[in-house]
């Protein structure tokens, strides 16, 4: 059992490491915000250059999920509008989410659903975080991607055809657990390694290398500590059940974040209350 699971992890990182390189404007993004005196203009400019992340850019600023309601028609609009950090992660987000074929069968997903959820999962911490935008910077994109790792895992269960035990094993409240016993790695450490392999930032690396271990550096605690948060208010499976509700916001006070702007965007998302997982439920939005 022990050499299967050690094949299997070899033959996920084998999977990423044949995975092509992100787009060139992604490694002018990086180096130009690395600049603390980098501008507005110069990063709308560089999104501009690829029209993938121009129109996924745009289409993100006139999303009704992060609650602005004029029309934004360019790149510079949208930059203005969510500020350089939160549109690097944006754009580092979506060029990674560009470079899968997403089909999540062995988990029993709907391909809609989780890119959904992926939505307002970023749109509810970029919210909640607004007031700490210098972090947005590596919170943006682990939002965004927190779950990519299963696209990963989806495609390498199928191609060592063991997709049927592992939709067999599946569970809501334990994937995590079922994807380690099976595979050596959860998704977060799959997302860890795609984020070595394509060069970002050790920060990124680390938050995900440390998302779960129960002591931190010190440095790491304003990354990891939100998305913990956000991860147990809204799972692939559920977002914002009575239970999650209750446990993300006991995380709030015990982690000494802001309680008062996380229970605000509850309610101006209208997460405040009791749902189901029925498909009509994620597309929670401002009216």
């Amino acid at each position: 059992m022990l050499q299967d699971i050690q094949l299997m992890k070899d033959f996920i990182i084998n999977e990423i490491d044949a995975l092509p390189p992100l787009p060139q404007t992604i490694s002018e993004l990086q180096r130009v915000c690395a600049h603390e005196n980098s501008s507005i203009k110069q990063v709308a400019n560089i999104i501009e250059q690829d029209p993938f992340l121009t129109m996924d850019l745009i289409k993100s600023a006139n999303s009704p999920l992060y609650g602005y309601y004029r029309e934004i028609n360019s790149v510079l609009q949208a930059v203005s509008m969510f500020g350089i950090s939160t549109s690097k992660g944006l754009a580092i987000a979506n060029a990674i989410k560009a470079k899968f074929v997403i089909d999540l069968t062995p988990y029993r997903l709907d391909v809609n659903q989780f890119v959904e959820v992926s939505n307002i999962k970023n749109a509810f911490l970029y919210r909640w975080q607004k007031r700490q935008v210098h972090l947005l910077e590596v919170l943006v994109p682990c939002a965004l991607t927190m779950h990519i790792g299963m696209v990963v895992i989806s495609n390498c269960l199928k191609q060592a055809k063991i997709q049927e035990e592992f939709m067999q094993k599946i569970n809501p409240d334990s994937f995590l657990e079922i994807e380690k016993s099976m595979l050596g790695y959860d998704q977060f450490e799959v997302l860890e390694h795609l984020f070595e392999h394509w060069g970002f930032e050790e920060t990124m690396v680390q938050v995900m290398h440390h998302l779960k271990n129960p002591t931190l550096k010190e440095e790491l605690k304003i990354y990891i500590y939100p998305l913990r948060v956000l991860n147990t208010l809204i799972s692939p499976y559920e977002i914002a059940s009575k239970e999650q509700i209750q446990e993300a916001r006991d995380l709030v006070q015990r982690y000494h974040l802001d309680l008062e702007s996380f229970d605000a965007t509850l309610k101006d998302m209208r997460l405040d209350r009791e749902i189901d997982s029925s498909k009509e439920n994620y597309s929670l939005i401002d009216e």
